[in-house]
């Protein structure tokens, strides 16, 4: 048994996309900066919002990405691969515009990848790119919320992927979520609970569901990353941040709400004016000071799934809204309230062997000064300790095994067979 460096990322890569190739590149040095310094031999990153709001329209810096990502030098060593891109926009029930990309070292012992459709594990013995084309690829599940699960019933990019991988005879799942965001800053405040129950509603259909058809998901490791829109519980944040100011209300001319402005009384400085997209407090600066510790409090939605999702302690500021101005990598875009939106979790068994790692695990954020989008992009490095051993020899597996090594035995047969009988010149 020996240990093998993993490193899981997750980056939320929308504005990637529509801001072109500046932003590419920033992306990319940040992630050979993260793969220099951990030195993974499993490389494992999950995107959300692959082709930013017009896939179609950013199909080109799509291919372009994936070309110099599969380019890059810090990579040449990883010989082996799948990566899959949903940018299939035609059909909205079936549309994640989800993206995973996982890379195997060389130095690894065989790799396999489990077919969903064949209930049989595969192996991975070179690089493969699926874009749009889902259905040659029976190695990743691709899977949409059920549409009574949507904001108001209608269907948007939201979804989750499933992959399952055994390295050596360490078994691990592999799941892309992206969670329904808030789409109100005043239903949000008004209401905290709305758009927070439609994340929890989402996130138990993905749990049950895998439970229900893995039953021995709990077995294995499992490892859930993506988007999961996480907030800050934004009603109490504004009243700690405006507790004891003045409220000043302005409505639109049909008396809906357009903006609240929050002055203090002293002096009346605005502290924070608020609209439907827009939360601009007057130090957003405040929550990265001590990676935004004194509002960690506020991060309460995944409370109710400590029981089946394992975290380890978040010491990173917020990674989500962030400018996407590129000379103002590290600061707010002042769109919502700040929140860890972009997370990392496990299951029982994922959490282990995080635990059991010979090498401290790190747990934060990549490229706090450089602008790569809204989302700041977030990693998991670890070590996972693995033997050698190959995958266990189910029905067609084993039969094939069986039926080579036959093949091969009356070859090795036939060839002694001639080596022993004399040579006769014709």
């Amino acid at each position: 048994m020996h240990a093998v460096p993993v490193l899981l990322l997750t980056s939320n890569v929308g504005s990637m996309f529509e801001e072109g190739h500046k932003m590419v590149e920033a992306w990319l040095q940040s992630l050979i900066s993260v793969v220099t310094k951990y030195n993974p031999k499993v490389l494992c990153l999950h995107f959300q919002e692959v082709g930013g709001k017009d896939s179609n329209n950013n199909a080109p810096t799509m291919d372009s990405f994936i070309n110099k990502f599969l380019s890059l030098e810090v990579l040449t060593e990883f010989d082996r691969g799948r990566v899959h891109l949903d940018n299939d926009t035609h059909d909205a029930t079936l549309f994640t515009a989800l993206g995973t990309l996982y890379m195997f070292h060389k130095s690894l012992p065989s790799i396999y990848t489990w077919n969903f459709v064949e209930k049989i594990y595969t192996p991975v013995y070179d690089r493969q790119v699926f874009i749009n084309n889902f259905k040659e690829s029976q190695c990743l599940l691709r899977i949409k919320y059920p549409k009574t699960y949507f904001p108001e019933q209608k269907y948007s990019r939201k979804g989750y992927l499933h992959s399952r991988y055994l390295i050596g005879s360490k078994q691990i799942d592999l799941v892309n979520i992206h969670l329904f965001h808030d789409a109100s800053n005043f239903v949000a405040s008004d209401n905290p609970g709305y758009y927070s129950q439609l994340r929890r509603d989402a996130l138990t259909y993905v749990l049950e569901k895998l439970k229900a058809d893995n039953p021995d998901i709990t077995n294995n490791p499992c490892y859930i990353f993506g988007d999961f829109n996480f907030r800050l519980n934004t009603k109490d944040v504004v009243e700690y941040l405006c507790g004891g100011t003045k409220c000043l209300e302005e409505r639109h001319t049909n008396g809906k709400l357009r903006r609240l402005e929050f002055l203090r009384t002293t002096d009346g400085q605005y502290i924070l004016r608020m609209e439907l997209k827009k939360f601009d407090y007057y130090d957003m600066g405040r929550f990265t000071m001590q990676g935004g510790r004194e509002f960690r409090k506020f991060d309460q939605e995944y409370h109710h799934f400590t029981g089946e999702l394992h975290e380890l302690p978040v010491r990173f500021p917020p990674s989500y809204p962030y400018s996407e101005d590129l000379s103002k990598g590290n600061i707010f875009l002042g769109t919502r309230c700040p929140s860890w939106c972009d997370r990392i979790f496990a299951s029982a068994s994922g959490m282990k062997a995080i635990k059991d790692s010979p090498v401290e695990p790190v747990y934060n954020s990549l490229s706090p000064d450089t602008c790569v989008g809204d989302h700041k992009p977030v990693f998991l490095a670890f070590t996972l300790r693995i033997d050698d051993k190959g995958p266990p020899l189910n029905g067609s597996v084993s039969q094939t095994l069986n039926e080579l090594d036959a093949t091969f035995q009356q070859c090795v047969q036939g060839i002694n067979k001639v080596l022993r009988e004399p040579y006769v010149e014709n």
